[in-house]
């Protein structure tokens, strides 16, 4: 497993280095003689529980649906913006930023390591080494100083909010309230785009205690410690967030006393905190490898390599264990991953830093079920299920249908109504229903109960499916962030969008698979025989009914290929299939790669497609354009998403092993850069495999239970357990 090794500090946020334990966060930058550490806590958000909902929008439903069936798509675009929008959804905020000086160090040869496997960063330069590391089980952020020498040091904290430090029940403590309101950064002519006004927004506190053999003093100000060996700081973050449907805990003094409480409550050994923390750490990273290469090298170089356009097997390890390495410092029982995962310094984000659902809050967790790691999908389970549930209020109020719906952006208070702005993004209202999706095929790995959440974006769909041509369809339907050519001018309302069909018939065919209820059963399958098919147009696939296509040829999203990836309602075999391969193949000719997560879904489309050209285009173009100096993905112009991490994740997943409909393929598309190679406890198909490869060949292959794979890609003579070649 890696090992991310630096020979310099970080001198920017993009830099340094994140840890976390799914709660509290913080990007740590090793500075020589002054650490800095950027704080967050997964329940810092921006606002409070607000109704976005729209009830005048159903009443407007049905004069756009006449004016799209005429033919007038430009005047119901215009109708969607101007009567069914909402509001804002609110942004994920920064805590604060801490402040470590040491005095008396001595210089020497500097290195700052991030070890993958175990979730601990190390600085070491002289005669002083640092360690920090989030704990799960202790629930408590550590950074720990040893000199060979006295030395001394201080603390001092800040935050970009209203608030302050002070000392309390024996530990310093950092203080404010998150604003009452917080704009998106793409409002950028917007009058005071954060608010403090109201005084309703959330209360939060990080507290810290130190252990020191030195001379240890706690106040107002800060921690100084004189003449010390080492000094053990514990850090605890908390905030006045209840659940999503309540009013927040605005009183800072109440905040601040309930974390000091709970930190000095804690047993803190540091060998005692340490020892937990790896052993729980390094056994959900363990239960999965793929293994290409050693990597203990300089990540300066492996970066270098990569953005010139010669990424290896060392960068395809490194970015791979990385990705692993954020799920499990970013999800485990708090909130799901963000926009950002967890680590963010802005209080206007790119985004709002929010739950983006028209594709990066599901690519968040592609990976997750398939790499074992099935502790960090149960906050996505959590959000799922609350997301329902509001779902349903909005569902009810601004289309009159039953079930839940949930549009594109979501906040820590579940805002499922549209947003404000451009129907090609504000107006998605099946976003729910992908999530649904994607939380099932989870659930069908790790366990657990998704049902109902199925059931109820099921339920809308029935309702808002209607009849034309003698088929069933959606009407109106986008295709996320794009628009297609209407008459003089363009919209992104038309019918039928591959998008959203491909969604209603993947949740659909869950809720046959999965309900209870015998009338639901018998709706959703009757809906399925009525739905209305995929369309080809000049290019391959039509993204929406009618032959039409995107404005923009090599868009960025590729929604309507979401029935190939990551649902298998288009497999091989069936003629859409076929079609979606072209429209792929004509996006990625004429697309600018650059796009962190756009580059990771071609990696998995490629895999699915067992495509390898447009695999190796696409994890190129990732590796040259889309990573900042901490292999942070990006979306230009620099803005950090981690879905690009992530889907990193799924699609070296995907070139290693794909299935549709039951039947796997080995090494569909293999990447150059790893020729040979072995993964152990990678999940697919159903089962959980252990497998080797050399020069491109399987050469051994055992599964967990009966699987069916594909002879392509497996040597003559390969060790074969628990497979069935067809």
């Amino acid at each position: 497993m890696s090992k991310i090794c630096f020979s310099s500090p970080a001198d920017r946020w993009k830099e340094a280095l994140p840890i976390g334990n799914g709660k509290t966060a913080a990007m740590v930058y090793g500075g020589k003689k002054c650490e800095k550490l950027d704080f967050n806590d997964a329940t810092l958000w921006s606002g409070y529980p607000r109704i976005h909902d729209n009830p005048a929008a159903k009443e407007v439903l049905p004069k756009m649906r006449k004016l799209i069936e005429a033919g007038e798509f430009k005047r119901a675009d215009e109708l969607v913006q101007a009567k069914m929008d909402g509001d804002y959804s609110q942004a994920y905020m920064p805590l604060g930023t801490v402040c470590i000086k040491m005095r008396g160090a001595s210089g020497g040869d500097y290195k700052r390591t991030l070890d993958t496997e175990k979730g601990v960063l190390t600085v070491s330069s002289g005669s002083v080494t640092r360690t920090a590391f989030v704990s799960h089980p202790d629930g408590v952020a550590v950074y720990s100083i040893k000199s060979d020498f006295p030395i001394d040091v201080k603390l001092t904290a800040s935050t970009p909010h209203k608030g302050g430090t002070g000392s309390m029940n024996g530990a310093f403590v950092l203080f404010g309230n998150a604003p009452d309101a917080a704009l998106p950064n793409y409002l950028r002519g917007a009058l005071f785009p954060i608010r403090y006004n109201e005084g309703k927004a959330m209360a939060f506190a990080l507290a810290c205690a130190v252990k020191s053999d030195g001379e240890v003093k706690v106040s107002a100000k800060g921690v100084s410690v004189k003449s010390a060996r080492f000094v053990h700081f514990y850090f605890l973050t908390h905030t006045g967030f209840k659940d999503y449907k309540s009013m927040p805990n605005n009183d800072v003094s109440a905040v601040s006393r309930e974390c000091t409480d709970m930190l000095n409550k804690k047993a803190l050994s540091y060998e005692d905190v340490y020892n937990r923390h790896i052993s729980d750490f390094s056994a959900i990273m363990n239960r999965q490898q793929v293994q290409v290469a050693d990597i203990n090298s300089d990540a300066d170089e492996t970066y270098v390599s990569a953005r010139s356009g010669r990424a290896d097997a060392r960068a395809v390890q490194l970015l791979y264990d990385y990705g692993k390495y954020m799920i499990v410092s970013g999800s485990r029982t708090s909130q799901p991953l963000n926009l950002q995962g967890q680590w963010n310094n802005s209080r206007r984000p790119p985004w709002s830093s929010n739950l983006t659902t028209n594709i990066n809050f599901e690519m968040n967790y592609w990976a997750a079920s398939a790499c074992g790691l099935y502790e960090c999908l149960q906050p996505f389970y959590t959000a799922a299920r609350e997301i329902a549930e509001r779902g349903e209020l909005t569902a009810a109020a601004n289309f009159g249908m039953g079930g839940a719906c949930c549009n594109h952006n979501v906040d820590i208070w579940r805002t499922t109504s549209p947003v404000k702005g451009d129907p090609q993004y504000m107006y998605s209202p099946l976003c729910g229903a992908w999530i649904a999706c994607e939380a099932y095929r989870h659930a069908k790995v790790t366990g657990g109960d998704i049902t109902e959440v199925v059931e109820k974006f099921a339920r809308f769909i029935l309702d808002y499916l209607t009849q034309s041509g003698g088929k069933l369809t959606i009407i109106p339907s986008v295709s996320p962030e794009t628009r297609f050519g209407a008459g003089s001018g363009t919209s992104s309302v038309g019918i039928g969008s591959a998008f959203e069909l491909s969604i209603a018939r993947q949740t659909l065919a869950y809720c046959v698979e999965c309900t209870r209820d015998n009338r639901l059963k018998d709706r959703a399958a009757a809906a399925l025989a009525m739905l209305a098919h995929l369309e080809r147009s000049q290019i391959g696939l039509s993204e929406w009914s009618g032959g039409k296509d995107s404005i923009e040829k090599g868009h960025r999203h590729l929604s309507p290929l979401i029935g190939v990836y990551p649902f298998e309602c288009v497999a091989r075999g069936d003629r859409e299939f076929e079609w979606a391969h072209e429209l792929f193949l004509y996006r990625l000719k004429n697309s600018t790669p650059g796009i962190g997560w756009s580059a990771a879904w071609a990696m998995c489309l490629a895999g699915r497609f067992c495509d390898k050209a447009a695999a190796e285009r696409a994890f190129y173009g990732f590796t040259s354009k889309s990573l900042l100096p901490n292999f942070f993905g990006f979306h230009p112009p620099v803005y950090f998403q981690i879905d690009g991490n992530l889907g990193f994740v799924a699609g070296i997943n995907e070139t290693l092993v794909t299935c549709d409909r039951g039947v796997l393929t080995m090494l569909p598309a293999l990447l150059g850069a790893t020729p040979c190679g072995r993964a152990r406890g990678l999940a697919a198909g159903g089962a959980v495999l252990d497998f080797e490869w050399e020069n491109g060949e399987i050469i051994y292959l055992k599964a967990s239970k009966p699987v069916r794979v594909r002879r392509e890609n497996i040597a003559p003579r390969a060790r074969l357990e628990g497979v069935e070649i067809v």
